[in-house]
């Protein structure tokens, strides 16, 4: 799974997934428009939130522990803590049919599965053309915020990068956060690390590699096997 958080100010991070979710088990609710669902967030790792055959156009969720974020291509959300909690919280989901479906999620600290909301007593829309679909249009309130213009441009420096250092090339040896390449942009400055596991394995989270002026992380394998490797891109603004 291709995942990264971008931040486009010191206290909003975003999280935008590049590829298809892995294949795990889900949360699957359901819920008829003006309904209700619940479901869990993780408050150890990011969880992903997705309303099949729509996207997700806001979230509202107020003074929440949670910053949220969006896949500008998908549709779908993600919630990463910002501050300890245990509480529940009560918001909404609009998409972009037009639908509102209230919601109340649950903190626990292991890591969950993603949430799959399907709607019922709807009619599946029309898929959206490349232009909706690359023209954002998402608008969070509550936690956490989304600059499109930040997702974007994040999004084409992890795809350069991907395509002309890591696609094709196998993990090389070398010790945990080696770096093996630098890019240089305008603006920003790309490192590819290894990160490397030890005998019982490791989770490799995107968390890990937060910093100074660090705007966007990248890793290629979260889950990593014993004595396994993987890349992790991570971008810094210049």
């Amino acid at each position: 799974m291709m995942r990264f958080f971008a931040r486009s100010i010191p206290s909003a991070v975003l999280v935008i997934a590049l590829t298809t979710q892995m294949a795990i088990a889900a949360q699957n609710v359901r819920a008829a428009p003006d309904g209700s669902i619940g479901f869990n967030v993780s408050t150890s790792a990011v969880t992903r939130l997705s309303v099949k055959n729509d996207r997700i156009r806001r979230i509202v969720l107020d003074d929440s522990a949670f910053e949220m974020s969006n896949d500008a291509e998908t549709g779908d959300v993600f919630f990463r803590v910002t501050r300890p909690t245990t509480a529940s919280e009560n918001g909404y989901i609009i998409t972009e049919s037009g639908h509102t479906i209230g919601f109340t999620l649950a903190a626990t600290s292991r890591v969950v599965e993603p949430v799959i909301v399907t709607l019922t007593g709807v009619a599946a829309p029309a898929a959206p053309t490349a232009q909706t679909a690359s023209s954002g249009g998402s608008d969070f309130v509550g936690g956490g915020g989304f600059v499109d213009d930040v997702a974007t441009s994040m999004t084409e420096i992890m795809r350069k990068v991907a395509r002309d250092h890591i696609v094709g090339r196998s993990v090389p040896s070398g010790r945990n956060g080696k770096v093996i390449r630098t890019v240089n942009g305008t603006g920003w400055r790309a490192e590819v690390l290894i990160a490397t596991a030890g005998a019982s394995g490791r989770l490799v989270r995107e968390q890990d590699f937060y910093g100074n002026r660090v705007q966007a992380v990248w890793v290629v394998q979260n889950s990593l096997p014993a004595n396994g490797r993987t890349f992790v891109v991570v971008v810094k603004k210049r």
